[in-house]
């Protein structure tokens, strides 16, 4: 067997090799987001390339086709299934094997119906109702082996409807084929600010709003656009093309308002590179049709499929995010597993030499789409297969899926405006008149809410009132804030002391998460919300500590009690994660352990100030820490319902450490620690 590996195109006078490197970058910028390689923030708007370079050559190819008049629309979606069927289905049938090996039955149940969807093509609608208000780049989205295939979704959406517009346009609109197509271009990316301002995720999940990325690729194969001939106006074009796909590439964050304004950046670059190349040749073209970069466009198909799934099943296994050595395996074995899958899947059915007929395509698109539509159904309607282990294997399995929706989010004010005290949420329990105990922080205060209520219920805080003022992810600083956009940390602190100054309140407990200690970049000095600079990480960890100590004085100087809680253990894995693992592949050597990334070193110096301050501190680590260790399970079900928070079942643990710390009276309730259910 002679493997050549190039375009089906190459051997055509019409073939542009530049267009496959554009397709490299494209590829190469998704796979290194979706890795978390450094330097790759924007890798995700390789998909925005990919639709401009997507409308630019079907239109071409009906444009000609209907020139030469041979066009018709069984030979197109012909075309179509021989292109984008093989490789898809060997990878929908490959994720259900390795879904059915190493997800949980949640996880496996999601799975068989985001197989139904991409079967279908409408998995872009799928995800934008099963990814939350975070879309595309919640945390939501890592386990959703499928999530890639939204824009195949867009795509074949887009061709359902696109060829009969153009056939109708050139028999009943001769002349305004080119105006009617930029009209709709212009309403569809007005549809795309819109939805961007107010539905993000159906923005940039959706057809309508998406539409113009495709489109103005296909007004440039009409020629809407006059000819570069001068080289120079080549250079230029291409040089700025290039510059504006890195910039996109490089500066764009998951934080960047997306599509909206910015998917031009991305889509106007593509569409500039391959302008530039339409009349002749430039540095631009010349570099992009190195060989290298070629062989990557032209297996670009299969290593977008492949990639994220060996991503997700990587992951999954890991328990956590890959390392250095992990990541790179996977780009490596991605790269493989694509070569492998264009040279065996796609190259076969595609072609003047394939040795398929149009009838043996649509039957085979017909039955593998049958079969995959059909095992989805019967994973969601068993729910997951969960027989798929042994008894014990199952309730350990179960259990510790269980265990990841173990929690009460109550009181947030995540991203909530604070231009007052007014607009905290606060939960309370007692009446006004009472003296009351103020616990404030992030989601390490919300975690202890279950066992705050069932103190209170219980009348353990005696004749005290309590009050949680609770923001997830924000330090207890009014001078700093998240990076990140739309975060209010600093207001929502100065709002916060501003409550616990005040006379009703006798003990201020202040508890936070360290997590922005392992991020550069996380956290920055701000005024209103808004970041004035960059700091480094150790002037992050210094500006805390300064403000954790203003804060005690302050509090201290009101009269009022402080508790300053030391870092709860922050794990390396998610343990419920990590006990699903063990359970099914601890048999075979395969246990994995979590490592505790808590720094000693920080968590000295917040004793140090605390004490300083006159500060008492509660440390949980005496409730979940001895001599040998920290607990993160029992009998193989975790006692967390992430990383690094307990799970609400679980947080009676700490019960008479925290009484102990708070001045409570000990009592009956949870006396043995730990409940496992």
């Amino acid at each position: 067997m002679r493997i050549v590996l190039q375009s089906k195109l190459a051997q055509s006078g019409k073939y542009r090799p530049d267009i496959d490197g554009v397709r490299a970058i494209a590829v190469l910028s998704v796979l290194s987001f979706h890795a978390k390689v450094d330097g790759f923030s924007g890798g995700f708007v390789g998909v925005d390339i990919f639709f401009v370079i997507s409308g630019y050559l079907i239109t071409s190819i009906i444009a000609k086709d209907r020139n030469l008049g041979r066009f018709s629309f069984l030979s197109f979606y012909e075309r179509r299934m021989r292109r984008i069927f093989p490789a898809l289905f060997s990878v929908i049938f490959f994720c259900t094997l390795a879904s059915a090996t190493l997800f949980a039955p949640i996880d496996f149940m999601t799975f068989g119906k985001s197989m139904v969807a991409s079967t279908c093509f409408v998995s872009n609608i799928f995800f934008l109702r099963s990814t939350g208000v975070d879309g595309y780049f919640g945390d939501s989205s890592n386990l959703q082996v499928l999530l890639h295939t939204w824009s195949l979704s867009v795509e074949e959406q887009f061709y359902l409807l696109f060829p009969a517009l153009v056939l109708l346009l050139t028999r009943s609109a001769k002349g305004w084929v080119t105006q009617s197509l930029s009209l709709l271009t212009g309403i569809s990316f007005l549809v795309n600010i819109w939805l961007t301002l107010h539905s993000q995720p159906r923005a940039f999940y959706t057809l309508p709003p998406r539409a113009w990325e495709l489109l103005i690729g296909s007004l440039l194969a009409i020629k809407a656009a006059p000819p570069l001939r001068r080289r120079l106006f080549r250079e230029i074009a291409g040089t700025a093309g290039l510059g504006l796909i890195a910039c996109a590439v490089t500066l764009f964050t998951k934080d960047t308002t997306f599509p909206g304004f910015s998917a031009l950046v991305p889509c106007f670059g593509a569409w500039l590179i391959i302008y530039a190349g339409e009349e002749g040749s430039s540095c631009v073209k010349t570099i992009l049709s190195f060989p290298p970069l070629v062989f990557i466009g032209v297996i670009s198909y299969s290593l977008y499929l492949w990639h994220w799934p060996l991503i997700v099943f990587s992951q999954y296994f890991a328990a956590g995010d890959l390392n250095g050595a992990e990541t790179v395996g996977v780009i490596l074995s991605s790269l493989l597993v694509a070569f492998l899958s264009f040279e065996f899947i796609e190259s076969p059915f595609r072609g003047r030499d394939s040795t398929f007929s149009r009838r043996q395509i649509f039957t085979f698109g017909l039955a593998a789409s049958m079969v995959s539509i059909m095992f989805g159904l019967v994973i969601y309607k068993y729910r997951g297969i969960p027989e798929r282990y042994d008894k014990l294997t199952r309730q350990l399995v179960l259990s510790n899926s269980g265990r990841k929706s173990d929690y009460q989010s109550v009181c947030s004010n995540w991203k909530r405006p604070v231009r007052s005290v007014a607009d905290i949420n606060f939960c309370n329990f007692g009446t006004s008149a009472s003296k009351k105990i103020m616990f404030w922080g992030d989601s390490h205060v919300q975690q202890l809410y279950p066992l705050i209520k069932t103190l209170f219920d219980k009348g353990e805080f005696g004749n005290h009132g309590v009050i949680l003022a609770i923001v997830p992810g924000c330090p207890p600083t009014e001078h700093m804030n998240f990076v990140s956009k739309n975060n209010h940390c600093d207001s929502f602190a100065t709002f916060a002391m501003v409550r616990a100054e005040e006379e009703d309140i006798d003990t201020v407990y202040i508890g936070f998460n360290t997590w922005w200690e392992y991020h550069q970049n996380a956290l920055c000095p701000s005024v209103d919300g808004k970041c004035i600079g960059k700091i480094s990480l150790p002037e992050v960890r210094r500006r805390f500590l300064d403000e954790l100590s203003d804060h005690i004085q302050r509090l201290k100087q009101h009269g009022k009690r402080v508790v300053v809680s030391l870092p709860f253990p922050m794990y390396d894995k998610s343990i419920p994660d990590l006990e699903i693992r063990n359970a099914v592949f601890g048999r075979f050597g395969l246990a994995g352990v979590a490592k505790d990334d808590t720094s000693p070193e920080f968590r000295s110096e917040i004793l140090t100030v605390a004490e300083r301050g006159g500060a008492d501190t509660f440390d949980p680590r005496e409730s979940l820490c001895n001599k040998l260790g920290c607990i993160t399970q029992v009998r193989g079900i975790s006692i967390y319902k992430d990383d690094h928070h307990i799970a609400a079942s679980q947080i009676g643990i700490l019960e008479e450490n925290l009484k102990q710390v708070l001045h409570l009276q000990v009592s009956s309730f949870g006396s043995s620690g730990i409940s496992v259910r």
